[in-house]
């Protein structure tokens, strides 16, 4: 009995520590608001015309203009930098191989300009859990690149279910590297693996972030440089601003709770920015860090008036605050357009878009919902829009609107941009949303009617899961 007391109590313990407990300081941040004389917008879009598929690809080469153009420092924090795919990929997919192209790209900058320190910061998925070496970053390695993976084990835990356990029992026993037997139960053709880094991939989070930057440019995108993942349809943000120096200075944080054994050392240097300030009022930015984004999302829902009209695009939509933010919203008169993942699973995005539909038909409220018109890839965009009288607010990053991402589980990072009607960026996204919801030049979403699921038993599945973060989402 007095054993099972112990047991008990250090669950309790634990358990409260690595859920209910502070994230490692210095994380979920947001910076001042700050003028910017330019935004671009840029996105990477696969889609059917004519009964043939489509891929227009933009993202990447602003990557790599970021990457030749660094005099200082080029740094990348980012969740997939690998071409692993998984069964059955190569020959639906037909995917690219980005992280190879990526780090081509690297290596020819370290041999035309050494000076230019690099500096990747990456998820622990990148090594399997630490069950091998990337041969891949060992390469960049060995040409000067310096690298750390994030240890996960720092973060939140979202699934106490199984993470407690998982703490309490087989994390001390460690995860030794490069002596895996096991075939990987994920991808294809990759190093074997251990038992102990599949049981630790278990723990289900990430280093979501996607931050590509030199030292006067940065962006932020929803897409990662991987193969499985080069044909999903992804946004990107480009800018410059002296918000670069915070958006750095927010990565020396995740620097620290790098691993030990990384080539990074678990630290980022100082840098020195000199970006002079914009005189331009027309467009402001603000930066987040995992759940900062989601307080400021759901202030700027609730101060939503009748009359604005709110355009959400996104891979998963499930975070039960935005879900409740949407239906209060659209009771003020707030009009809502949503385009999700056409996910063939009835999780998250059937569940949660049917609730809303079924609150919308019941009161007559304003909210119409789309699915995105996808074939083997994902409609992977983070994005939202709220469009008001004389000036619009948009998110975008690495945050799906789901607990994990928006309530300090994840390390995720998010740009807020509002702009005025008359600025460039403003009209760019405008036309991205009329393009894809109107179906101009190409079959890009599907009537909610065809696609729904409205079962009972898919509504309460999605509840248990989302509540317990014991979803894939």
């Amino acid at each position: 009995m007095r054993n099972l007391k112990f047991i008990l109590l250090s669950t309790f313990i634990v358990g409260t520590l690595f859920s209910c407990g502070s994230l490692p300081k210095g994380l979920a941040t947001k910076t001042p608001i700050y003028n910017a004389d330019n935004v671009d917008f840029y996105y990477d879009l696969t889609y059917k015309k004519d009964g043939e598929t489509h891929y227009e690809r933009q993202i990447w080469d602003q990557a790599y203009d970021i990457l030749d153009n660094a005099h200082d420092f080029f740094l990348m924090d980012i969740f997939v930098f690998n071409d692993f795919v998984g069964k059955g990929v190569k020959e639906k997919l037909q995917p690219l191989p980005l992280a190879e192209e990526f780090a081509e790209k690297i290596l020819e900058k370290r041999k035309k300009d050494p000076n230019v320190r690099i500096y990747l910061i990456l998820d622990e998925s990148n090594t399997f859990y630490g069950a091998y070496d990337n041969k891949t970053h060992k390469k960049l390695e060995e040409a000067g690149v310096k690298i750390g993976y994030v240890d996960l084990a720092k973060l939140r835990d979202p699934m106490l279910v199984y993470s407690v356990p998982w703490r309490l029992f087989i994390r001390p026993f460690g995860n030794p590297k490069n002596v895996g037997k096991t075939k990987n139960p994920i991808y294809e053709e990759t190093d074997p693996v251990t038992i102990r880094s599949i049981l630790r991939a278990l723990n289900a989070k990430a280093d979501h972030r996607k931050l590509i930057m030199n030292e006067k440019t940065a962006m932020l995108t929803s897409a990662n440089p991987h193969a499985e993942g080069s044909k999903h349809s992804n946004v990107a943000f480009k800018f410059s601003s002296p918000i670069i120096k915070d958006i750095y200075n927010a990565e020396k944080p995740v620097a620290k709770i790098t691993k030990k054994d990384g080539s990074l050392k678990q630290s980022l240097p100082y840098q020195k920015f000199d970006i002079e300030p914009s005189n331009n009022n027309k467009i402001k930015l603000q930066y987040f860090t995992e759940g900062q984004t989601g307080i400021d999302i759901t202030k700027e829902l609730k101060n939503t008036q009748p009359g604005d009209r709110v355009f959400i695009a996104q891979f998963f939509l499930a975070d039960r605050q935005i879900i409740n933010d949407i239906r209060k919203a659209a009771r003020r008169g707030v009009k809502f357009e949503i385009l999700l993942n056409n996910s063939t699973a009835g999780l998250p995005n059937k569940a949660s878009a049917g609730e809303l539909m079924k609150y919308a038909r019941k009161h007559g409220y304003d909210i119409t919902i789309k699915f995105y018109n996808k074939g083997e890839e994902m409609y992977h965009v983070k994005m939202m829009s709220i469009f008001k009288k004389d000036y619009m607010i948009t998110y975008g990053g690495s945050t799906n609107f789901t607990r994990r991402n928006m309530r300090n589980f994840n390390l995720e990072n998010e740009l807020k941009i509002i702009s005025t009607y008359d600025q460039k960026v403003s009209q760019q996204i405008s036309d991205y949303y009329d393009r894809l919801w109107t179906n101009r030049d190409g079959d890009f979403t599907l009537p909610y009617d065809s696609e729904k699921n409205e079962k009972v038993t898919n509504d309460l599945l999605f509840r248990f899961l989302e509540m317990n973060g014991m979803g894939a989402f």
